[in-house]
């Protein structure tokens, strides 16, 4: 795993314009932010959103919770399998508060078949937002068979941006 930058809330010129470019959606890369509340964790993700859909790229911005939600309710609906290849074939994939949620098996079994069907695209990219730093990923998964499985698709060959600085909406804080 790549840090592209590591920051105390300042990116430079430079990191940003490489960045807007999308080189790492056109090879197929995962992107992960983790960050503190209020650090400009979806300042940057909604950025690097529109970045995308200037150069034609096609995003879907999703609250992990609803992902999840969402994936339910297509199994209920007999729409699951559609869905899936939906989410599979979008170039962009954002999850967004991936901490917010509690995995059971079947919560963890969805997930997992939507990151592994973007990954056999091999040029599709995941953005994964985060309050909790990726060493604390898996006990998501509460010790679940798919966590390896979720977290080496997620991580593997992805860049990382780690926002530790100071409030963003509260700079004395």
């Amino acid at each position: 795993m790549k840090s592209i930058y590591d920051t105390d809330c300042i990116l430079n010129t430079g990191t940003i314009e490489r960045l807007a470019a999308c080189n790492w959606i056109d090879e197929g890369k995962n992107f992960l932010i983790t960050g503190s509340t209020d650090s400009g964790k979806n300042y940057i993700s909604n950025a690097l959103c529109i970045s995308a859909l200037r150069l034609f790229h096609t995003v879907r911005y999703v609250k992990a919770s609803t992902l999840i939600y969402d994936l339910e309710q297509a199994q209920v609906t007999g729409g699951y399998v559609n869905y899936t290849k939906k989410l599979a074939a979008l170039d962009l994939l954002v999850i967004d508060d991936f901490e917010l949620m509690e995995l059971d098996i079947d919560k963890c079994r969805n997930l997992f078949e939507v990151i592994d069907s973007r990954d056999c695209h091999h040029s599709t990219t995941t953005m994964v937002i985060s309050q909790i730093p990726i060493s604390n990923w898996y006990e998501l998964f509460q010790g679940n068979t798919y966590a390896d499985a979720c977290m080496d698709r997620i991580i593997h060959n992805a860049y990382r941006l780690e926002f530790n600085g100071r409030n963003m909406r509260n700079p004395s804080k």
